[in-house]
């Protein structure tokens, strides 16, 4: 009778460590594009905002291959974008003049790349709205851009650090020197932005309105 019961407890034991280890190596195939460890500080001295407190951090951070192979749930879960086509908004999509320049708006684009300096926008503008009409959100990923249809999904690398992010485009600007894009706080954040200010970053439009364009960047 002991060896009986000395055998099915090992037995049962056995079972346990076994279902165990299977759902370990299950999780960790699960989680293996989670974001990497990243340094979490609190900033109270970024320019004229000397009173306002920023959670600097670096990610979530992945590359071009991992953010393929993920669903769109997946990417919410990470904060991150999928792009999806929006109809235009009824804001914010017309011509306009500022100091006397003239921007007008590519409606019609189906293609753009470009190159030049990306700075970022915050707490001074947090809770206005943006030129399409929605709520800014300085914590979202979202950018400024003189002339892109509003909304657009584009594609930005830096190009001092190699990081890349899906960025919803959803406001006007910037209109400071040759800067070529305004991000959010979100935004530069995860991109490595918010130290320098300034960085010299890549753009890709992401034609969303028709999936069979989407690259695996998407």
């Amino acid at each position: 009778m002991r060896f009986s019961v000395t055998t099915t407890v090992l037995y049962r034991c056995s079972r346990v460590l076994l279902l165990a280890a299977l759902f370990s190596a299950c999780t960790s195939q699960e989680v293996s594009y989670r974001m990497r460890p990243t340094k979490m500080t609190v900033r109270t001295d970024i320019g004229s905002y000397s009173g306002f407190q920023f959670k600097e951090y670096a990610g979530p951070i992945v590359n071009d291959e991992e953010y393929a192979r993920m669903t769109p749930r997946q990417r919410r879960k990470m904060g991150l974008l999928s792009p999806v086509y929006e109809a235009p908004s009824q804001r914010g999509n017309n011509g306009y003049e500022i100091d006397g320049k003239y921007y007008p708006i590519w409606k019609d684009i189906k293609e753009y790349t470009a190159e030049g300096l990306a700075s970022w926008y915050g707490p001074g503008f947090h809770g206005r709205l943006t030129a399409n009409g929605e709520v800014y959100d300085q914590y979202a990923i979202s950018a400024a851009h003189q002339s892109l249809p509003l909304p657009s999904f584009i594609h930005v690398t830096n190009l001092d650090n190699g990081r890349t992010l899906v960025v919803r485009v959803n406001d006007r600007g910037p209109f400071v020197g040759d800067r070529l894009l305004d991000l959010s706080y979100g935004a530069a954040a995860r991109l490595g932005i918010v130290e320098d200010g300034v960085v010299r970053v890549k753009i890709e439009l992401i034609n969303a309105a028709s999936p069979l364009l989407l690259s695996s960047r998407n």
